[in-house]
């Protein structure tokens, strides 16, 4: 195992990603939700699980520097996800977008 807390063999982390304790479904298009939707493309629940998977720091995550939005993420079927600048989780893709909450007791 390596001093940065990742299975050497595996490259995942040794410690289990913190779980959520509930989640919603979105009803309206948010920049909240773009950003759930595109992690949710790439194979993970949301920054949270992303940066534990990776063994990052929410602020290494790629982002477009004039919106903030996600550029680029590595997915868990491996490989990169491209995004575009500009809005990409559309109205009728709002089911498949599950927005997570944490018990921030336990955090």
């Amino acid at each position: 195992e390596l001093s940065s807390g990742i299975n050497a063999e595996y490259g995942q982390p040794s410690s289990p990603a913190p779980q959520p304790s509930g989640l919603k479904r979105p009803k309206q298009w948010s920049e909240d939700v773009e950003e759930c939707y595109r992690f949710q493309t790439a194979g993970y629940r949301d920054i949270r699980e992303y940066c534990h998977v990776q063994g990052i720091h929410d602020n290494e995550v790629k982002r477009w520097p004039h919106n903030g939005y996600i550029k680029m993420l590595l997915s868990r079927k491996g490989g990169f996800i491209y995004f575009d600048k500009a809005r990409e989780c559309q109205d009728k893709d709002l089911h498949k977008c599950k927005l997570f909450n944490y018990n921030t007791e336990n955090q």
